[in-house]
């Protein structure tokens, strides 16, 4: 068989298989790639349908060492994911300009089972595994499709695939479950798979976290084991900034160590945490951690930090106490705690003057700048205006509006202006309570800045400047702040009767959440029992069953035990139907199957006499083998007289002999 003169079918199934197993990929690699690939194959088709010029060997190489040059320009290297993905996808698409055989046809279809496989390097998502699992269908159909082009329908070839699909779940499970793992989730993803991640940065400028907040992805998500802490109290600690050079802040130096030690003043709260990946190394915690997840380390400022740059999601248990004393200040802590560049505005260094002069002690201090803010007409406000190269004593002595990043640096200034430690930690507020899921979530528009400052009876305090000026941002969270600040109303002193009005739900947009909700607890269910199957769980369910500790191995043996049980489950049937066949009806189905392996497939409604004559019209050079075969299994099947060992002798070696 030829498809591209037989059955121009086949070549339209190829592509629709071509356009499914590109289709998730089309966001994610560059235009051109995918215009390459759209391209060939419309003229591969146009060679087809209007007999277009068909390109010579040559030209096909000349056009493949461009693609080679334009993927390796865009790139800068031709290993990778996008590079690979990208040289994956324009060389198919070349390939349809030489497709002639039903080789080429096939190796076709296995790259893309290559593609569909690969866009699982960009996304693990729920709707991606749905979407492979329909271009699975959809490339299986057109391989039925590619040998058997002229005896099915459609509707019997979707049907026989999903056949073929569903027998192949019983092995894809035990691979599944046994395949040896190395430590990680279900997919290990390539270096340069990371590049797209965002997560909080490591130093906070005038827009930083603003900017962030301004992206509704999630952060992470978390259970509590019991009732959780009021929105008040959730501030998720991700780093600490001491050093200030009169613009921006970034962390100070950095050594892990193996504990810390403060006084908790409450109960612990206990809670599970599912960290989305970010490319950076730090875990959020709510404040403050008191236990080191496996593969983490403590900072001296109270922040985790992961061995490794965060690029899958991340799962660990804490244990915190919302309410604690840190103790003692090191002497290190203190310099850094109080240092200020030279240039610091010098009205903020009055200002703080004032108030020590005015105030004995630091907590008298620290209210004072509160009051300051409540006083003097400062806004928050989610657009606040430019800054320049000041943007401290722009802030306090010129607009008054600002978002959480202004005020926790202006309030943090002014204490070390006034001689008292203090320093910015950034993480995130609150959070979206799934009720679907009794989850929280965590998205990077909580992003939040606040202050700390260090007084001697109780460590450690957390001062956050933005409840002085919007306590409705720390009661209701980021996203009632917009709805709040949409509708015009004036942050600070709006009455509970007022607040409830403005963010009362329509229907549209209750069902609309709750949707979002449950899609969410589906990816999160799809999550757990798919994608996190790593090494530590393998580990756990092997030793639910009494395998405690099994080498790879073993843990090959058992994939190639459990297969062969499949398989010779599936082979059951098939034998005992082997068994139950006569002689004479078992040679003639050789003799079906020689046919079918040259195009001419026996459809299962086809008598052996209508099959005769129709593959005899196909093939007139085999006409007279045809029916000289059909003739004698015809006569030794329903001949009246009775078994013929002489026929049925000759029929095997008609059969053995046929070649088509």
């Amino acid at each position: 068989m030829n498809p591209t003169t037989a059955d121009r079918r086949v070549l339209q199934s190829l592509m629709a298989a071509g356009v499914v197993a590109v289709a998730p990929h089309v966001g994610e690699l560059p235009f051109w790639i995918i215009a390459v690939f759209a391209l060939c194959a419309a003229w591969r088709y146009g060679i087809e349908a209007w007999q277009w010029y068909r390109p010579g060997k040559l030209v096909r190489l000349g056009l493949m060492l461009l693609l080679l040059a334009a993927v390796f320009r865009q790139f800068h290297t031709l290993l990778g994911r996008d590079p690979g993905m990208g040289l994956l996808i324009t060389l198919i698409g070349l390939k349809f300009m030489e497709l002639k055989t039903v080789r080429d046809h096939v190796v076709s279809l296995f790259v893309f089972y290559l593609i569909i496989l690969g866009s699982f390097l960009y996304s693990q998502s729920l709707w991606l595994g749905v979407w492979a699992l329909l271009a699975v269908t959809v490339c299986t159909t057109a391989l039925v499709h590619l040998t058997q082009p002229t005896s099915l329908n459609v509707t019997q070839r979707l049907r026989l695939s999903g056949v073929m699909l569903i027998k192949a779940v019983p092995l894809m499970i035990i691979v599944y479950l046994l395949f040896p793992r190395i430590s990680g989730t279900l997919w290990g993803l390539p270096a340069d798979a990371h590049g797209g991640l965002t997560g909080m940065p490591d130093t906070m400028q005038p827009g930083s976290i603003r900017n962030l907040s301004e992206s509704s992805e999630i952060a992470f998500r978390v259970s509590f084991e019991g009732a959780p802490p009021p929105p008040r109290e959730l501030y998720w600690r991700g780093l600490v900034l001491t050093e200030f050079d009169g613009r921006g802040w970034r962390r100070g130096p950095m050594g892990g160590i193996q504990e810390v030690s403060f006084m908790p003043l409450n109960e612990a709260v206990r809670y599970h945490v599912t960290l989305e990946p970010s490319n950076k190394p730090w875990m959020l915690a709510l404040d403050l951690p008191a236990i080191r997840p496996k593969g983490a380390r403590y900072q001296p400022d109270f922040t985790l930090e992961h061995r490794e740059p965060i690029r899958e999601r991340l799962n660990y248990t804490l244990t915190s106490y919302t309410r604690y004393n840190t103790g003692t200040l090191e002497r290190s802590e203190r310099v850094h705690g109080l240092r200020l560049p030279g240039e610091t505005s010098p009205r903020a260094r009055a200002l703080a003057g004032q108030w020590l002069r005015e105030h004995g002690t630091p907590q008298q201090i620290a209210q004072a700048a509160l009051d300051h803010f409540r006083r003097e007409n400062f806004v928050y406000t989610l657009s606040p205006p430019l800054l320049g190269d000041d943007p401290v004593d722009e802030f306090l002595f010129g607009t008054r509006r600002g978002f959480c990043e202004h005020y926790a640096a202006a309030f943090v200034t002014l204490m070390r202006a006034a001689g008292i430690p203090s320093r910015v930690v950034v993480g995130y507020l609150g959070g979206e309570l799934n009720t679907a899921g009794n989850y929280l979530i965590v998205r990077q528009s909580d992003a939040h800045a606040w202050a700390e400052i260090w007084l001697a009876e109780r460590g450690w305090v957390r001062v956050d400047p933005t409840g002085a000026i919007a306590p409705e941002r720390i009661e209701l969270g980021l996203e009632a702040v917009r709805r709040l600040e949409l509708q015009g109303l004036a942050l600070g002193n709006l009455s509970s009767e007022a607040i409830r009005r403005a963010l009362e739900l329509g229907w549209f947009e209750y069902v609309a959440r709750h949707a979002r909700w449950y899609w969410d607890l589906t990816n999160m269910t799809w999550y757990r029992w798919v994608v996190d199957y790593g090494k530590e769980r393998q580990e756990r369910f092997l030793a639910s069953f009494g395998f405690e500790h099994i080498s790879w191995g073993q843990l090959g043996g058992l994939v190639i035990a459990g297969v062969l049980l499949v398989l010779l489950v599936y082979a059951l049937p098939l034998w005992r139907t082997k068994k139950s066949l006569d002689p004479p009806q078992a040679a003639y189905l050789r003799f079906c199957r020689k046919l079918a392996r040259a195009g001419l497939a026996r459809a299962p409604y086809e008598g052996a006499h209508a099959f005769a004559e129709r593959a005899a019209r196909k093939r007139s050079d085999l006409a007279a083998s045809i029916s000289e075969i059909t003739g004698l299994y015809e006569d030794l099947r329903y001949g009246p007289q009775g078994p013929d060992s002489r026929k049925f002798t000759t029929l095997k070696k008609r059969v053995s002999v046929f070649r088509a």
